[in-house]
């Protein structure tokens, strides 16, 4: 399975790492996570021994409580967010036929301390990709671009030629990241303009200056690289072909029909449920609250807050009610692909292979958040995890532990 996927593959936490979990934490885990959701579907009785942790947890469903969890999906989150180093978080496992099971633990907040509940936003972090690439289908498929359209032809006329492979790489090349423009986040100069301005606001074609006059990483076509440049130019060609901004046209082509009300581009003030975000600011290994950062509100590359309701909302509208996309933008979106080494990228998909079938999602990185969205088609099933935090330790990724749970062992 493509670890890129966030299925199989660890989640490695950011600056310093505090400790690893052992093989033998990850199979209690991991048989934990089976025997919950065996518990919690097929209302078979087991007792699950609980180590004393420090973290408080609190669920949508139990909001006053501060004992430990009862629902076995809970307990396994409970164990899963203290052996990470995560301050909360929340999953949420949608079935096709629209059951939605949900677990909350850990704090959304620390000062003052409250506790996580399963309605909380989240910074989703890359997971932004697959509604910028949604977005990018429907002009597509409207016919007010075409994927073969050089992206140079979208930038205003005082980037034509300074930026790397514009004026070759197609919609369809950024799409699947296989453009060769650089990353605009490697080294640490847009870092430092939100050290200076925390809380800019900034747009799209403002990062135009840190992409421009750069080297390619190869030509169009040709290779594989990540690059959040890649979808910071699909935004600008979006504000550009529907003459609005980035949040207007999310809102009126998913969120709205999606019925996500609780989904949007990061804002100031901060929304008053969304959870606080922590993160190892300057490498020390602790956690400080930096909500407040702006490290891409409006961008669209990863600047959506959602919740993991919402989140299942989403799913179900692309890959099953056919409410966002059509059945043959969906097949070139997940066939389509580009070979990463490790698995494939569609159109702003990790598109990966399981022992239960296949997979397609995203994993989210975002300053003080982290999320997981893994869609099982053959299963119509979709697991969402948000955190306001990312890992401190090396952990798998909850998605990976749940499958047995899920599917049954595989044939």
């Amino acid at each position: 399975m493509n670890d890129k996927v966030n299925v199989f593959g660890p989640i490695k936490g950011t600056g310093h790492i505090m400790g690893r979990m052992t093989d033998h934490l990850r199979g209690v885990l991991h048989g934990m996570a089976v025997l919950a959701l065996i518990c919690g579907i097929g209302g078979v009785s087991a007792a699950i021994v609980l180590p004393t942790v420090a973290l408080a947890q609190q669920s949508g469903a139990n909001k006053g409580s501060r004992d430990a969890p009862s629902d076995p999906l809970e307990k396994f989150l409970h164990q899963y967010i203290t052996h990470a180093g995560l301050p909360g978080g929340v999953v949420a496992i949608g079935y096709g036929e629209g059951r939605v099971r949900y677990a909350a633990s850990g704090y959304a907040s620390v000062r003052p301390e409250t506790g996580m509940t399963d309605d909380r936003q989240f910074y989703i972090g890359s997971l932004t990709k697959m509604m910028t690439a949604v977005v990018t289908l429907q002009l597509a498929s409207e016919q007010r671009i075409d994927l073969a359209d050089p992206i140079g032809k979208y930038l205003p006329d005082e980037y034509q030629g300074r930026i790397a492979n514009a004026d070759r790489a197609t919609i369809r090349d950024l799409l699947r990241n296989s453009s060769g423009i650089p990353d605009y986040l490697d080294g640490e100069f847009f870092f430092e303009l939100v050290g200076r301005d925390p809380q800019h606001g900034w747009r799209n074609v403002e990062l135009l200056p840190l992409i421009a006059d750069r080297d390619a990483y190869f030509a169009p076509g040709k290779s594989y690289a990540a690059s959040n440049s890649n979808f910071i130019l699909l935004g600008v060609m979006i504000e550009a072909v529907e003459g609005a901004d980035i949040k207007a046209v999310f809102n009126r082509r998913i969120f709205e029909p999606a019925r996500m009300r609780d989904t949007s581009f990061g804002r100031y003030p901060r929304p008053a449920l969304l959870a606080r975000g922590f993160d190892d600011a300057n490498g020390d290994g602790q956690l400080e609250d930096v909500t407040d950062y702006d490290v891409g509100d409006q961008l669209a590359d990863g600047g959506v807050i959602s919740t993991a309701e919402d989140m299942v909302k989403f799913a179900r509208a692309l890959f099953v009610d056919g409410v966002l996309l059509g059945p043959n933008a969906l097949e070139r979106a997940t066939t389509d692909t580009a070979f990463t080494g490790e698995g494939s990228y569609g159109y702003g998909l990790m598109i990966g292979s399981s022992d239960w079938g296949p997979v397609w999602g995203h994993d989210g990185i975002y300053f003080g958040y982290s999320a997981e969205f893994s869609w099982f088609p053959e299963q119509e099933t979709v697991v969402v995890f948000l955190s306001n935090g990312r890992a401190l330790n090396e952990v798998p990724s909850v998605t990976s532990m749940l499958m047995t749970g899920l599917f049954g062992d595989p044939q």
